[in-house]
């Protein structure tokens, strides 16, 4: 039987890089009954003059953030759909539409987690390259996984909808929907599996390639992962939590800060990037548990 798939594009004001993308996308689908949905959650529709220039569906999601965008896809599929979503800003290599699909016939797995490569610009700063700022795991066909990415993914649509799993989308701007998401999946009976064979490329844009992005990156991250820890505990727990993850990022962030500078006097360029990132991220940390919070997708203020 040939699955029908559903492949759901979030864009967010990347209207160039859509047409490559989307002609990428047309030629993997041989033997796969396919949709492409452009899900644009730019109020102003940037991508939806695009979507009819390419003969592509387009679905407009005005709740800003990227969690309303996966569920506004997840939403947009039949049951008897398959949901494939690659972000906007990646690009699918030979074979990558096949090798989620070839996996979840093997395993009928709820979610099939594709790997993304990161692939830095000419020129950039060894430090930042060295630092492990941008890299995903590829994990080989079929190995359980207990967290999810979701920018190269297939999810089982009514599988996931009998479970009762939605995107959580109070998260807004602050980033993480794919984590809680997957654990919600796993934590009611579902699996993730990972698919070796499916790759998206990342070519990172080089205003991404600079200290200033990192340095805000990896303290988004912590704020993230302290906000969400603290928001599913009991709310007797929730100011005990607040106290340990500040404390517990103050040790880290001593820690981590003295060992970057042990490895600039040695002058380890790999070992001081990763400790000043594990540094941001403790910074992260502290900043949440103290109630401040950024989101690593926040947008810029309107004047």
């Amino acid at each position: 039987m040939t699955e029908s798939v559903l492949i759901a594009v979030p864009t967010y004001r990347r209207t160039a890089l859509l047409p490559p993308l989307v002609e990428a996308i047309r030629a993997q689908t041989e033997g796969v009954r396919t949709r492409i949905l452009l899900v644009d959650n730019d109020p102003g529709r940037s991508a939806e003059s695009v979507a009819s220039d390419l003969g592509v569906e387009y679905l407009s999601e005005k709740t800003p953030g990227i969690a309303a965008v996966r569920q506004a896809a997840l939403d947009a599929a039949s049951d008897g759909e398959l949901t494939v979503m690659i972000d906007d800003d990646v690009f699918p290599e030979e074979g990558w539409l096949h090798g989620l699909v070839a996996v979840w016939r093997e395993t009928r797995a709820a979610v099939v987690m594709g790997f993304v490569r990161y692939v830095w610009p000419e020129g950039t700063d060894p430090w930042i390259a060295a630092g492990g700022f941008m890299r995903r795991t590829r994990f080989p066909n079929g190995k359980r996984l207990e967290s999810l990415a979701t920018g190269n993914v297939l999810i089982d649509t009514a599988q996931v909808r009998a479970l009762g799993v939605r995107f959580d989308v109070s998260l807004g701007l602050i980033g993480g929907e794919d984590n809680v998401f997957g654990r919600t999946v796993v934590a009611r009976g579902g699996s993730i599996v990972a698919s070796a064979d499916s790759v998206a490329r990342d070519d990172i844009a080089p205003e991404r390639a600079t200290r200033v992005f990192v340095h805000r990156r990896a303290i988004a991250h912590g704020q993230a992962r302290v906000r969400l820890l603290i928001r599913e505990a009991p709310a007797w727990r929730r100011p005990l939590l607040h106290l340990a993850h500040l404390a517990g990022g103050a040790v880290r962030w001593v820690a981590f800060t003295g060992g970057r500078a042990i490895s600039a006097l040695r002058r380890d360029t790999a070992a001081n990037a990763v400790f000043q990132r594990r540094a941001w991220f403790a910074q992260g940390r502290m900043l949440a548990a103290l109630g401040i919070v950024r989101g690593e997708y926040a947008r810029p203020k309107k004047s």
